[in-house]
């Protein structure tokens, strides 16, 4: 009796073919011969294998000379139990990331855009540690078409084992970003995505780093952006950052029933080492809705926030250039063009007020005032100008100026209202945040 040939190399996972059965490189098992049919196999790029096979899934490595055959865990019934599996698949597979690559495709958890291996030292001891995303598709699945991941980290110890280190909540699909010192403080990074959709998909960027015997945040939350990209590129010369800044690219927040075709591009980056944060917002200024006035104003809003290491002078500049030119209205829920073009009129002269008091031009910040005043002399915004200046002033306290005129952005929802009107990706200010106290 002749021996059964050898599986392809390339299948993600078989089982032993019946003797003078040729090899099975097609999607589907092809017909045998009427005295004995084999199972079908299913196609190795489903979107999801449920079922753990009967006895184990076989990973192949094709070598130089001879395939080799390496014999891995059983797979998981479901998603929570990879996290208990890998440990004996690691120490099994003794570093082939393509042995554990196609045990994950033969389990499920891993096809084209879909899981991931990385194997690199991650706490400095010298030891190869892995970082795990197996991503299956079930009914329960947040991510795109059902995706749902996990992030399990495995330090490697002495003893030639693996412990879990990390396993973060996860709601949708992870993809990792880069595993590296991002912003040069000495200690890696890791950074990955989470896909999420409901109406839309969501991208939410997360990072950590192995700070003394845990893993701690290194990103600000609101890292997210709706259907966009996000990537990592040098920080630039006359930026604040230190290595690498975090691009988050696209974000059109436009859908059948309308909205603003408007892509931007933010940029977050780490400050003498501290936590990733958003310093620049920009929009594409060719795109068709771009004139926006309440779009330029995001723009200024972020400069602002970033003023403790940007300086004043780029929200000023941004407020600035919001008023110099006719306010445009573009409210995608349908709000009065009058009234938006008042308030927002209203908004940026307050917060160019503040901008400028704060930058040291109280000068500047009357003249400011007295412009709204005339233009709005019984508007709320004006109201709380003329109080905020008159308070701050009084004692050059930020903080005690906002509260004192606090009541009045709590009392007229449609003060903060205002900036919620350009969808997703048009970030809104709540009621305590209309009036700017800067980062002590």
């Amino acid at each position: 009796e002749a021996p059964a040939e050898e599986p392809a190399a390339d299948e993600a996972a078989t089982e032993e073919a019946p003797a003078e059965e040729p090899a099975a490189d097609e999607a589907a098992t092809e017909e045998a011969p009427v005295e004995e049919a084999p199972v079908e196999e299913p196609a190795a790029d489903e979107a999801a294998t449920e079922e753990a096979p009967a006895e184990s899934a076989v990973a192949q490595e094709v070598g130089a000379d001879e395939a080799k055959t390496i014999t891995l865990s059983e797979c998981p019934s479901d998603l929570g139990g990879y996290a208990e599996a890998f440990p004996q698949v690691l120490a099994e597979a003794g570093g082939d990331v393509g042995a554990i690559k196609s045990w994950m495709q033969s389990c499920g958890a891993m096809s084209d855009g879909r899981g991931e291996i990385i194997l690199t030292d991650l706490n400095g001891d010298g030891l190869e540690d892995a970082l795990v995303f197996p991503t299956i598709v079930s009914d329960l699945g947040f991510g795109p078409d059902g995706s749902q991941g996990a992030l399990l980290v495995y330090h490697a110890n002495p003893e030639g084992g693996f412990d879990l280190s990390y396993n973060p909540e996860i709601y949708g699909q992870p993809s990792p970003l880069a595993v590296d010192d991002l912003n040069q403080d000495g200690a890696i990074d890791v950074a990955w995505s989470v896909e999420s959709c409901s109406t839309t998909c969501v991208l939410e960027v997360q990072m950590v780093s192995w700070t003394g015997d845990v893993y701690t945040t290194t990103i600000q939350p609101g890292a997210t952006i709706a259907e966009g990209e996000a990537s990592f590129a040098p920080v630039g010369p006359d930026d604040p950052g230190s290595g690498k800044e975090l691009l988050l690219e696209g974000g059109v927040s436009k859908d059948a029933e309308g909205g603003l075709a408007v892509p931007h591009t933010e940029s977050w980056q780490s400050i003498d080492g501290g936590l990733y944060r958003r310093i620049e917002w920009s929009y594409d200024s060719d795109a068709e809705g771009a004139d926006c006035s309440g779009l330029r104003m995001v723009e200024a809003d972020i400069a602002l926030q970033a003023s403790d290491v940007l300086g004043y002078q780029p929200a000023i500049d941004g407020y600035s250039q919001v008023l110099s030119n006719p306010i445009k209205a573009c409210s995608i829920f349908g709000m009065n063009e009058d009234d938006e073009a008042t308030m927002l009129t209203g908004l940026a002269s307050f917060r160019l007020v503040q901008a400028q008091a704060l930058n040291g031009d109280l000068d500047g910040a009357q003249v400011t005032l007295d412009a709204l005043t005339e233009a709005q002399p019984d508007a709320d915004f004006t109201s709380a100008a003329t109080q905020w200046l008159e308070a701050y002033q009084a004692d050059k306290d930020p903080a005690a100026a906002c509260e004192a005129v606090q009541d009045i952005f709590s009392e007229n929802d449609d003060l903060w209202l205002i900036t919620d009107q350009y969808g997703y990706n048009h970030p809104a200010l709540a009621a305590q945040q209309i009036c700017f106290i800067p980062v002590q």
